[in-house]
């Protein structure tokens, strides 16, 4: 198993202390219960089941989402699934790992990707269709460039068709790139407000009410855009529009929020 896990670890390059630090709680006495959360994960792939987690200490659940990979990529193959999609969904373990960890990712997050139930289709990544929608997701790689965004939703119709979904007609995301305050600030061409145009928005911005004091749109901003905690965010320099949108706004006493939109076929 630990062979197995720290092969995982090194190809995706997960950062060498998170690897130490599991490797250290990997005992005789641990390793039977790592062993049997790799099985539940390895049950679940394919299927969009979620995994209960038999302990919450991240060491213990990042060596059973490694353990898990390779069972994942076998299945991508088994499923004839291109390895560029394979290879660019089990990837996403990368920057969450080495940028937040287990418990500020969420490990359900974590064992939704291991579980194959998450593809990364060019600039955006996609779940299968649940309640009548493609959920929609952005990933950190740089901007959102329309061109690629309209090919990832093209390829993501095509892709779901493929695998026998001829039913579901919309996207749907819920982001706080999809606050409509964003256009307050940012510039009419901008890539962020011509994806907000993409959706519909289906809720309402007391949806994300404050808890105290913070919406989950304020602590989202603090972590995509700064990947700092809210609390330290008076203290940075805004280097960029979007960054001096976001701290002018809090400033202000304002809260960004997270919504959810849909977007309809044709």
């Amino acid at each position: 198993m630990r062979d197995v896990i720290l092969a995982v670890a090194a190809e995706l390059e997960v950062p060498r202390a998170l690897v130490a630090e599991a490797d250290g709680y990997l005992t005789p006495e641990t390793a039977p219960l790592v062993r049997a959360q790799t099985a539940a994960l390895e049950a679940a792939i394919g299927t969009g089941r979620p995994v209960p987690w038999a302990s919450a200490d991240e060491r213990f659940q990042l060596l059973a989402l490694l353990g898990a990979v390779p069972a994942a990529s076998a299945w991508f193959v088994a499923e004839g699934i291109d390895a560029d999609i394979a290879n660019a969904s089990l990837a996403d373990l990368t920057p969450k790992l080495r940028d937040y960890g287990v418990a500020a990712t969420g490990v359900d997050w974590l064992a939704k990707v291991v579980t194959c139930g998450v593809f990364v289709l060019g600039r955006l990544q996609f779940e299968p269709a649940q309640a009548g929608a493609w959920n929609t997701h952005i990933p950190e790689s740089g901007p959102l460039d329309p061109a690629a965004c309209d090919a990832s939703f093209a390829r993501a119709v095509a892709f779901f068709r493929a695998r026998g979904d001829e039913t579901t007609a919309a996207f749907e995301c819920h982001s706080w790139l999809l606050d409509p305050q964003l256009a307050e600030y940012l510039p009419a061409e901008s890539n962020i407000l011509n994806f907000q145009r993409h959706f519909e928005l289906t809720d309402a911005a007391t949806t994300d009410a404050p808890v105290d004091g913070a919406t989950e749109g304020d602590h989202a901003v603090a972590k995509f855009v700064f990947r700092r905690p809210l609390a330290d965010l008076p203290t940075i320099a805004p280097a960029t529009t979007l960054e001096r949108a976001a701290l002018t706004h809090l400033a202000a006493g304002r809260h960004w929020h997270e919504r959810a939109g849909v977007m309809a076929l044709g």
